[in-house]
């Protein structure tokens, strides 16, 4: 019983993990190009 509660929680906190990893890398690929981020936009970055 508790393998059936502990397996969605398990996928929950990859999720959650991922969602934030990738966040943390938009960040960084915003500020390396000299944008800022602003409600999860890059900002002030010309192609």
């Amino acid at each position: 019983m508790f393998r059936l509660i502990r397996l969605p929680i398990m996928f929950g906190a990859a999720f959650v993990l991922g969602v934030f990893s990738e966040r943390n890398a938009a960040l960084d690929k915003c500020l390396d190009a000299g944008g800022a981020m602003k409600s999860g936009v890059c900002r002030g970055v010309s192609e």
